[in-house]
């Protein structure tokens, strides 16, 4: 049986040689090869993926910003993924080195002559030959996965900064309109105090007090509304600032008041190298291909290489003297033959889930691009609508001096009042909202593109 071990395992070689599979085709041409050249709102300038963030000219901004990255949770544990996937290649790297052992021992035992002591030292070596490239591939999806790993980051940076920004504009918006419900308030006070000079005076209806005064009490409410959407806004950015949410941070009102300048968003290719999540879902494919090589190869036999070198003495001085030094010297090719089909079954998992992530990065590339195209078009939507209230606003404004003094001549009846008040402040509270849907959504068009902060 000794002499059919040779041939036998040389037949097995050439037999797995035979079945390697072939070089897997280029994966980044999954239909992404017929992208348009242009958006379907025709922006032809090539879009600046640079610093994004100081296009809003904001030091408000930039220290929200900068203290979110330094202090945010999210993004620390992150980080720390990063810090776990680099290890993860320190451990596959390390499979393609020998490993080394050292061992030394002593022992005292009765020998029915009396006592004895015996010492021993010993030096081991394995080595697991990459015949077929298994520990390579294990090593290359290491580094693909810790490139991953830090687009991963990338991302939730990216993502984090937006939502620090949007919070940020968020809270601002809150602001400027309990500033406004306060105004309001006031104004009202003081519309009621002369409805009530003029029912003393017997030139008003008590209904037109009554009216007033239930507009006043439904504004007072309204203040109380805005005061607890004002404390979560707070509290939503401070916990993204990693503070304690305390609503004790103060945001000016004056960023709703930043101008936009027209944008230009280049081509849809440019998605591909510019956005993170892309690079990522590109990276996962990438690990998924080289799982399906790891899975095939595992199929293959495995060539381990082991020696030892050892010697013992009963005294430990006496050690390495030459006297009883003892080598090692081993091989074994080991195959696995029957093992009710797991390895083809893992083999065929791995290529499913290639299919998985190919699907996955074609969503995520088509996914991005409906974010760019919908952004370009809410623009010009919000644009064309704070447009249109603003000159809504100055009209309701006009309307509600002309109502009120006709009112106090009794051109008027007071219902004339309320209903242009309710127009005039509505107008204005749209207003803010507008600004701060115009501002948030330049914020997401820019991440959409690729933008870098």
């Amino acid at each position: 049986m000794k002499f059919l071990i040779p041939p036998l395992s040389l037949l097995l070689l050439t037999a797995c040689v035979g079945v390697l599979p072939e070089p897997e085709a280029d994966l980044n041409t999954f239909g992404v090869d017929s992208l348009p050249d242009e958006y379907s709102q025709r922006t032809f300038d090539q879009f600046s993926a640079s610093d994004w963030l100081g296009s809003f000219k904001s030091a408000d901004l930039n220290f929200l910003v900068e203290k979110a990255i330094k202090s945010n949770r999210t993004l620390a544990q992150e980080a720390a993924a990063v810090r776990l996937a680099e290890q993860n290649v320190r451990l596959s790297d390390s499979t393609l080195w020998p490993n080394l052992g050292l061992s030394l021992s002593t022992q005292r035992g009765d020998t029915g002559m009396g006592s004895a002591t015996q010492s021993g030292l010993s030096l081991t070596a394995g080595y697991e030959v990459d015949l077929w490239g298994r520990l390579n591939a294990v090593q290359q999806q290491s580094q693909i996965d810790l490139a991953r790993q830090k687009a991963s980051y990338r991302e939730a940076e990216r993502t984090l900064v937006r939502d620090v920004v949007n919070a940020g504009f968020d809270a601002s918006s809150a602001t400027q309109l309990l500033g406004l419900l306060n105004q309001r308030f006031t104004n009202l006070t003081e519309s009621l105090d002369v409805i009530e000079r003029g029912y003393r005076s017997g030139l008003n209806d008590a209904l037109d007090v009554y009216l007033s005064r239930n507009t006043l009490e439904l504004e007072r409410a309204g203040i109380a509304n805005q005061q607890q959407i004002h404390f979560e806004s707070l509290t939503r950015l401070e916990l993204l600032l990693g503070d304690y949410p305390a609503a004790k941070l103060a945001v000016s009102a004056n960023l709703q008041s930043l101008h936009l300048d027209p944008i230009a968003a280049g081509i849809p290719a440019n998605l591909l190298s510019r956005r993170s999540d892309i690079q990522q879902a590109w990276l996962e494919l990438l690990s998924a291909d080289a799982g399906v090589a790891i899975a095939h190869r595992n199929r293959f036999p495995a060539l381990n290489l082991s020696g030892s070198l050892s010697d013992s003495s009963q005294e430990l001085d006496e050690l390495l003297d030459g006297g009883s030094l003892m080598w090692r010297v081993a091989a074994s090719l080991i195959q696995p033959l029957f093992q009710g089909g797991r390895l083809a079954a893992l083999e065929e998992q791995a290529k499913i889930r290639l299919e998985q992530r190919e699907k996955r990065y074609l969503e995520v590339v088509f996914r991005a691009l409906a974010e760019v195209e919908n952004a370009l078009s809410r623009e010009q939507a919000l644009n064309a609508r704070y447009e249109a209230f603003v000159r809504a606003e100055q009209n309701a404004g006009t309307a509600l001096e002309l109502a009120f003094d006709q009112y106090q001549r009794g051109l008027a009846p007071y219902t004339a009042v309320l209903e242009s008040q309710r127009r005039a402040f509505d107008a204005q509270t749209t207003l803010i909202q507008l600004q701060n849907q115009q501002l948030k959504n330049r914020v997401n068009l820019l991440l959409a593109l690729g933008g870098d902060y």
